[in-house]
Parts: C-alpha cells; structure tokens; sequence
C-alpha cells in the first residue's frame, strides 16, 4: 500500500517538473532526438505499457533536462560528476518505482551496455 502511494506520489512529482521542463526546454534538437530515441528502445526492449512509457518519458525527460543543465553550469569536474551521480541514483530510483523486477534487471544490464560502449569508444 505504502509503495502505490509513493509511486504515485512520484509519478505526479515527476510529472510536474516535466510539464514545466517542456515549457523552457533547454535541451537541443539532438538532445532531444536522443530523448526519443532512447524512449523507443526502452519501450521495445523492456516492454512498457502504456502507462509506463508515459511515467518512463518523464522521468528520461527530467533527467535529459538535469544533464543539459550540468552541460552548461560553470564548475569543476568533481561538483559536476556528483550532480551527475545525484540525477543518476535519482533516475534509477524512479525507474524502480515504475518498472517490474524483470524490466528493472533488464534496465541495469542495458545501462552496463551503453557504459561498455561508451568506454570503448574513448580508447
């Protein structure tokens, strides 16, 4: 009982941040396109109900909007990885509120994906 209500209560959280975050967007063209881009593989891949993508995209749409933020925020490396970790663990948090067990595993191990690729693509 105590978990509907709090994913509830995030849920309209999350929505509200959103629906101001849409109205002064400082996310890009690209930004955004990798927002929707990001969104569909999601939903192919973890099997998202409607209600789902919509909580998914909000919660993807606020974390976009915290990093293009940090993009451009004066600071040094230090301050803006703990931001980063902060909007991270906050996300991941999020998405736990709303996937499944099975989807949420699934989320991880397409996380350790894209941070693989990632580092193979800095060497």
């Amino acid at each position: 009982m105590k978990r509907n209500v709090l994913k509830w209560v995030l849920m309209l959280a999350v929505c509200g941040l959103t629906t101001g975050a849409f109205a002064q967007s400082k996310l890009t063209d690209e930004q955004k396109e990798e927002l929707l881009a990001k969104m569909e593989q999601y939903r192919a891949e973890l099997n998202l109900s409607d209600e789902q993508q919509e909580m998914v995209k909000s919660i993807n749409t606020a974390y976009f909007e915290g990093l293009a933020g940090l993009k451009a925020s004066e600071g040094s490396k230090l301050s803006k990885f703990k931001k980063y970790r902060t909007l991270s663990e906050t996300r991941d948090e999020q998405m736990k509120q709303v996937l499944d067990k099975d989807q949420y595993k699934r989320y991880k191990e397409m996380q350790k994906e894209m941070k693989g690729e990632l580092k193979s693509r800095r060497k």
